[in-house]
C-alpha cells in the first residue's frame, strides 16, 4: 500500500505507473474510509472500496475513469450495485389516480384494488384530485374506453351492447309444380229396384169417358194404370283422379338466439390498481 492516497481531480493524472493500491481516509473520495485501486498507463481508472463501518454489512464501491488526452478530465464517480447493495428505489412515477392493470392477486404497498369502495380524502388529497366524490370506480368486469367527441363525461358507464343492425332471412322459393291425387277404379256401380208406383185415373167403369175400349185394373171406382215401372241404372265411376295446384311460395323463418351473457372481446384478466396518495 502506497498509504494515503490524495483523490486526483480535474486533468490531474496519476505520477505512478502500472497499478496501485492506497488508504482513502477523508482526502476527497466518495467515502470517508476505504481502499483505491489506481491503475496508470495510457489513460487512468481506479477503483473505490469503501468501508461501511459496521460489521458485516456491504460495502460501497465506485468506478471512475481517465482518458489519455492532456486535457482530458476524470470522470465522474458510479456506484457499483450488488445483490447486498441495490440501487435505491426509484419514485413511483404512477400518476394518482390512473388506473394500473395488474397481473396479480397480491397488491404492491401503497395501492388499493378498485372495487368501488370509499377513501379518506383527508388521508389522500392527491387521490381526492382524482375522485372528488371519494369513491373509487369499480373495475372489475370493465374495460376503459376513450371519452368520445360528445355524448360523455369522464367516469360515466356505458352497458354493454351490440351496434344497431338488422337480419334478413327467408326460405328460397320452391316451385313443386302441378300434383295428382292418387288413382282408384270404383268399376260400375248399379242404383236400386224401388222404382215401381203407379197413378191414378178418374171415370166410370165401363163408360167410353176413359177411353171405352181401354182394359184397366179397378180398384174401388177408381181405375188403375199398370205399376210395371221397377227399373235399375248403371252409373260407370271408372279410374280417375284429381290436379292440385301447389305453385311457387316462401315460408317464415325464425332466427334462434346465439351468444353470450354479455357483449365481450377476446380479453386476459387483470387486476385494476390505483396508487394511494
Amino acid at each position: 500500500s502506497r498509504g494515503t492516497l490524495p483523490a486526483l481531480t480535474g486533468t490531474t493524472r496519476g505520477s505512478d505507473g502500472g497499478l496501485i493500491m492506497g488508504e482513502v481516509y477523508n482526502n476527497g473520495y466518495p467515502t470517508e474510509y476505504g481502499n483505491i485501486l489506481r491503475l496508470t498507463g495510457t489513460g487512468d481508472g481506479e477503483i473505490l472500496i469503501g468501508w461501511s463501518g459496521v460489521n458485516g454489512a456491504p460495502a460501497p464501491a465506485y468506478i471512475r475513469s481517465h482518458r489519455d488526452t492532456p486535457d482530458a478530465e476524470w470522470s465522474e464517480w458510479a456506484m457499483l450495485y450488488t445483490s447486498l447493495n441495490p440501487p435505491p428505489v426509484p419514485p413511483d412515477l404512477n400518476p394518482v389516480g390512473a388506473a394500473i392493470a395488474w397481473p396479480s392477486d397480491t397488491i404492491p404497498a401503497g395501492y388499493a384494488l378498485m372495487q368501488g369502495q370509499t377513501f379518506d380524502k383527508s388521508a389522500y388529497p392527491l387521490l381526492a384530485i382524482a375522485y372528488p366524490s371519494g369513491v373509487i370506480p369499480d373495475m372489475r368486469g370493465w374495460t376503459i374506453k376513450g371519452k368520445p367527441i360528445s355524448g360523455r363525461a369522464v367516469l360515466s358507464q356505458e352497458m354493454d351492447g351490440n351496434k344497431s343492425h338488422s337480419h334478413g332471412a327467408r326460405a328460397l322459393d320452391t316451385d313443386l309444380g302441378t300434383k295428382g291425387t292418387s288413382s282408384f277404379d270404383y268399376g260400375n256401380k248399379s242404383s236400386d229396384t224401388t222404382g215401381g208406383h203407379n197413378h191414378s185415373a178418374g171415370g166410370q167403369y165401363g163408360g167410353d169417358s176413359i177411353g171405352g175400349k181401354i182394359r184397366v185394373q179397378r180398384d174401388g171406382n177408381n181405375q188403375l194404370t199398370s205399376w210395371n215401372g221397377d227399373h235399375a241404372h248403371t252409373t260407370w265411376i271408372g279410374p280417375h283422379d284429381h290436379t292440385v295446384y301447389i305453385g311457387p311460395h316462401g315460408h317464415a323463418v325464425t332466427v334462434d338466439a346465439d351468444g353470450n351473457e354479455e357483449t365481450t372481446v377476446k380479453n386476459i384478466a387483470f387486476n385494476y390498481i390505483v396508487r394511494l396518495a
